[in-house]
């Protein structure tokens, strides 16, 4: 048996020189021990031994080197943690991460601007700036910035709604105190801009819902040495809020509420005063925007001031996006609902055959538009008092804000009030016959019908007369009117077509 390496077993003549040339793919070792086998081929011995055949044929594959097979596929990588200004939950995440949890707890959890930032010490430094004017001269674009500042101070976000915030922006004014001085939070809330502060008792603070009764008990069951000892652990930083928003007892401690500078301190100040004024602007606005609705609505234009007040007291403002199911048919209302702003759509259920793509006629539920509420228009009272099913689908068709009271109200009101609702409240679209509703179905389907073949018809002609619109010179620009006198391109060409 002739072999292709028998030769290399022969030692080269000490005459030849040559360079050896290195391959990676090639393990040299083994190629050694491969030549070195005894009983191969030779000049000196005509016949390879089986022996050595054996052992040639094992040893042959091991003097290349075998290469890793990569499959196919996307290799796993991981995203290294690199510090950046943005964190989730309080740890630091990388910018360029593609793990989708991270994008879906920023959606969820908006960016917080945390105390000790660099974020929040920029904010606090250009809020001050602007305090510094008195509020008559500020700009709009300050009240805002300052409003949208102090939307970033936790104890301020947590006890002011969103148009009380709005408006004690416009009042709000900044303090400066030397260090060692005594600031006494019983006239209003302060937030630390600048410096650090600490307070001298326990309770430094009070939020609102909270009784002053209690910080009294707290202030006479704790000792002294207590009270200071706490203080004398407690630091008050940028962000850190004491006093009170709403105007303490004559009674209450001066120790309560109040805190020492411990270095030169720029100070926010809410002061109760504008807070009470402030609430109490915000209620009557309320109160007028809820009799103007409710009087609004036709069923309730005679009625006297004093039944409305009796539903003014119920009335609750609700937020709901477009496409919300306010009411189902077959089902007793659960509130009277009076629409302030936008529209809805009512929907009647009607039987109809619908034809399947494979031509078999199957009957299916279809919805049919059958009327809109919009604004100072009201529904549900029927529903409520007699206790009867809703027979209509009531459906936002825009962004909606209601007034609502809860049918526990309404059945728990005077039965005076009862049945002048049953009087001048009617079914809300209750008067509609089915066969108008399945008229109105029909119609609707031959204009879709009617419509869908005048599209392809268009299509069609467009196509065989190679008129692409959108392309080349049926190109136009359909926001700018066509002058007087003058037909586009593509308008002759259609009306070319159809003729």
């Amino acid at each position: 048996m002739l072999l292709p390496l028998a030769a290399s077993a022969s030692a080269p003549r000490k005459s030849q020189t040559y360079k050896k040339k290195t391959s990676k793919r090639v393990n040299y070792d083994q190629l050694d021990a491969l030549c070195s086998i005894s009983g191969l081929q030779n000049r000196k011995n005509p016949h390879t031994t089986e022996e050595a055949h054996q052992k040639f044929m094992k040893l042959y594959p091991k003097i290349f080197y075998r290469e890793k097979t990569v499959l196919p596929g996307i290799p796993p990588t991981l995203s290294k943690r690199v510090l950046s200004s943005e964190s989730v939950g309080g740890s630091k995440v990388d910018e360029m991460s593609h793990d989708i949890g991270i994008y879906v707890q920023k959606i969820k959890n908006p960016k917080k601007v945390w105390r000790e930032s660099p974020e929040f010490k920029e904010k606090m430094n250009m809020l001050i700036g602007i305090l510094r004017k008195i509020p008559i001269l500020r700009s709009i674009k300050e009240h805002n910035t300052v409003y949208e500042t102090m939307k970033l101070i936790p104890d301020i976000r947590a006890q002011l709604s969103e148009e009380e915030l709005k408006e004690l922006s416009m009042c709000t004014i900044k303090e400066y105190w030397a260090k060692g001085s005594t600031v006494v939070g019983n006239q209003g809330f302060y937030a630390i801009l600048k410096g650090s502060a600490r307070p001298q008792a326990r309770c430094y603070k009070r939020m609102l819902g909270e009784d002053f009764d209690s910080l009294c008990v707290v202030m006479s069951t704790a000792s002294q040495d207590t009270m200071f000892g706490f203080s004398g652990r407690t630091m008050l930083i940028r962000g850190s809020c004491f006093g009170t928003l709403e105007t303490a007892p004559p009674k209450l401690p001066h120790i309560l509420l109040s805190i020492i500078t411990e270095e030169n301190c720029e100070i926010l100040k809410i002061s109760s005063t504008d807070y009470l004024r402030i609430k109490e602007e915000i209620a009557k606005r309320e109160q007028i925007a809820k009799e103007k609705l409710i009087h609004g609505c036709p069923y309730y234009r005679s009625w006297p001031v004093l039944y409305v007040f009796h539903l003014m007291s119920h009335l609750k403002w609700r937020q709901f996006p477009a496409g919300y199911v306010l009411l189902k048919g077959g089902e007793i209302s659960t509130f009277v609902g009076f629409i302030k702003s936008g529209y809805c759509n009512v929907y009647r259920e009607t039987e109809a055959l619908v034809k399947l793509p494979l031509g078999k006629m199957v009957k299916q539920i279809r919805q049919v538009l059958v009327g809109q509420l919009h604004e100072q228009q009201s529904f549900g009272e029927v529903s409520i008092l007699l206790q009867t099913p809703f027979t209509c689908r009531v459906v936002t068709a825009t962004d909606v804000k209601l007034g609502i009271i809860d049918a526990s109200a309404i059945l728990g009101l005077d039965m005076v009030i009862q049945m002048l609702l049953l009087q001048t409240a009617e079914p809300t679209f209750d008067n509609i016959m089915q066969d108008e509703i399945n008229f109105q179905y029909i119609n609707k389907e031959k204009q879709k019908e009617w419509q869908r073949v005048k599209n392809k018809v268009v299509q069609d002609i467009l196509f065989h007369n190679g008129i692409i619109p959108g392309l080349g010179k049926w190109t136009h620009e359909w926001s700018h009117p066509v002058k007087r006198g003058q037909k586009s391109t593509e308008q002759a060409s259609l009306s070319c077509c159809l003729s």
